[in-house]
């Protein structure tokens, strides 16, 4: 069975296939971006949970520690006859001196002394009294307080407050503070640059996308052009008009140039690593500014106005055909991004150097793209309206062949006002 497929529709199947392919390509960064985020976080948590709970165990270890160091003083001191588990004391002598006799020591042997206050409470009922006291309460800072019963009636009670030691507890953790600290952090440099990456390379692959895109149109035209003027040739009887046949060659000959330029063009740029062929002579500007001028603007319909400022004399050692395109690539931008072009070409020579300033009125720039108009296959985002048909080389390549020339490129704009681009290349007369 044969299936006819309209050609109408596979421009939109294909737009259906590539919006598709970017929704799923968001939805992939923006999972992957949460995923990382909630990741960071539940370390982050874990990280804190851990610290607090070492430091709850250090906390409660010492008050353990206090505890026990209390009820050995109150049977040493307190209830010297008793045998604990065994026997109850028969005799209980309450004396908070004697108490610290043996509470001071068992505090030093555990590893726990630190300032304390003790007192002896009587109880009657609901109502307690103190009858002994030992210390200064109000000396203490943040003190734990512990109760405990000296006779097996419960009339008298031994009250403790002791200074709890945090500073000491974050000096035994600090290590372990700074490094879970540091590994959070690590992780989440990690992370985020992980994320940065992956976003770079997205936006790589939607330039390489648009590059492809940009780059069929600009084959195409050419294509096109010489296609239709071979059958007007073959089909419409020009051969019989010299007149005729002799322009629609000119036409063939004149895009199958264009077409050749752009690819060499392409080649010479999407290349890694490929290193320019340098063939380094004479060059004079200003016939160089005016060959490129005459014929700017002529393929958009344009009447572009140029104003050069630049002396005969003026000249540097270097690669002509590149200054040439470097040149080009720059004239035919300023010319192309603005509506009624007038151009401004300044060339000086200052300290052994050569500057040429190219000022077009054109559309200009915002900042946030400025930064990244020489790197390979960017281009200013337009949405879906393409008024100037690119692909994303002509500055990159613009840049290596300055750098080539051991000199540079930069470029300064403002929205609405239009874009100047400063060339500094050294003369190099030896």
């Amino acid at each position: 069975m044969l299936i006819n497929v309209n050609s109408v529709m596979i421009p939109e199947l294909f737009a259906t296939f590539a919006s598709n392919q970017i929704e799923m390509s968001r939805k992939f960064f923006r999972n992957i971006s949460i995923l990382a985020v909630i990741s960071l976080l539940t370390l982050a948590v874990v990280q804190s949970v851990w610290v607090y709970r070492m430091y709850n165990d250090s906390v409660t270890d010492f008050k353990r520690r206090v505890e026990s160091a209390i009820y050995k003083s109150i049977y040493k001191a307190f209830r010297m006859d008793a045998i604990p588990g065994l026997a109850d004391a028969t005799y209980i002598n309450i004396n908070l001196d004697d108490f610290s006799l043996f509470f001071e020591p068992n505090l030093i042997e555990l590893d726990a002394y630190q300032p304390y206050y003790a007192e002896v409470l009587v109880h009657h009922g609901e109502d307690s009294r103190v009858i002994m006291t030992k210390g200064e309460r109000p000396a203490l800072n943040d003190p734990m307080t512990t109760v405990v019963p000296i006779d097996d009636d419960g009339q008298y009670s031994l009250l403790v407050s002791i200074e709890m030691p945090f500073k000491v507890f974050l000096s035994r953790m600090w290590g372990l503070i700074v490094s879970s600290i540091a590994i959070v952090l690590l992780l989440a440099g990690v992370l985020l640059y992980l994320v940065r990456t992956m976003f770079r390379q997205k936006t790589l692959e939607e330039m390489r996308r648009d590059f492809t895109h940009n780059i069929t149109h600009e084959l195409k035209t050419p294509i096109s052009v010489a296609v239709a003027a071979t059958d007007a040739l073959r089909n419409f009887s020009a051969d019989a008009d010299v007149k005729r046949r002799s322009r629609y060659l000119e036409i063939v000959e004149s895009q199958l140039t264009q077409l050749s330029t752009m690819v060499e063009h392409i080649l010479s740029v999407s290349v890694e690593g490929r290193e320019y062929k340098y063939n380094p002579s004479v060059v004079y500007l200003q016939d160089v500014i005016s060959q490129l001028t005459q014929g700017a603007g002529m393929n958009g319909g344009k009447k572009p106005v140029f104003n050069i400022d630049c002396t005969e004399d003026i000249k540097i050692m270097a690669d002509e055909f590149h200054i040439k395109n470097l040149l080009a690539t720059v004239i035919d931008n300023a010319v192309k991004y603005s509506s009624d072009p007038i151009v401004d070409i300044r060339v000086s020579e200052e300290s052994g150097n050569v500057t040429i300033e190219i000022e077009d009125n054109g559309c200009g720039i915002s900042k946030e793209h400025l930064s990244h108009v020489f790197e390979k296959f960017y281009r200013v985002p337009t949405g879906d309206i393409h008024t100037v048909r690119g692909y994303g080389l002509g500055l990159y390549y613009a840049k290596q062949v300055a750098e080539l020339h051991k000199g540079t490129i930069s470029m300064n704009s403002r929205v609405s006002k239009g874009t100047t681009v400063t060339i500094k290349l050294p003369r190099n007369e030896q």
